[in-house]
């Protein structure tokens, strides 16, 4: 019996081998665009700085790798500066219900952040979204099994618009009278928030 052999054509392999080790090439050469962790501001016992301010929202934009807030603040100078406050990552926040009109324009809050090294810059530890009734959303820093989680559901309903089982953030209902009792249990701004 005659075996029938097939010249092998080593063109084609090799060309192709050829092309993806350049692509690979290619792309470990170019420069590789990384996230970094967010730069608290420290104080000098090295806790986290809280800020806490009144403002405006001018934009909110769900985006990754972080959901985008720009608020409109007055500093003490009277001057207005324009403050970059980051949430989750946008796929979190839209499993929990977030739209881009969940916080919009013109909205009058009070602000918690936890402050960045870098101006201007912060993280959302808890914002009240002024109306009637308010809204109180909060995140970094409170979120899942805490004791200011557990004061809050103590004494507020939650918002049915954001779904808070992924411990990613939490939307409380505040009327006024709510919002009063709260301020005078836990005093001074934003006090029912504060560790």
């Amino acid at each position: 019996m005659r075996i029938r052999q097939h010249p092998v054509n080593l063109k084609f392999p090799g060309r192709f081998f050829t092309l993806v080790f350049t692509g690979i090439l290619f792309a470990c050469s170019q420069p590789t665009v990384a996230h970094h962790s967010f730069p608290p501001l420290l104080t000098e016992d090295g806790e986290e700085v809280i800020r806490i301010f009144e403002g405006s929202i001018e934009l909110f934009k769900l985006l990754n790798p972080h959901t985008a807030l720009i608020v409109n603040v007055t500093n003490e100078n009277d001057v207005e500066e324009r403050w970059l406050i980051e949430f989750s990552a946008s796929f979190s926040l839209v499993r929990e219900g977030w739209t881009d009109d969940t916080l919009s324009p013109g909205d009058k809050i009070t602000i918690a952040i936890l402050a960045s090294r870098s101006s201007n810059r912060g993280r959302l530890r808890a914002v009240l979204v002024h109306g009637e009734p308010s809204q109180l959303f909060v995140a970094y820093g409170i979120r899942g099994d805490t004791p200011i989680m557990s004061r809050l559901r103590e004494r507020l309903p939650t918002c049915e618009t954001i779904e808070g089982r992924l411990d990613r953030t939490a939307c409380f209902s505040v009327d006024a009278q709510a919002l009063h009792a709260l301020e005078e249990e836990f005093p001074g701004q934003m006090g029912y928030v504060m560790p």
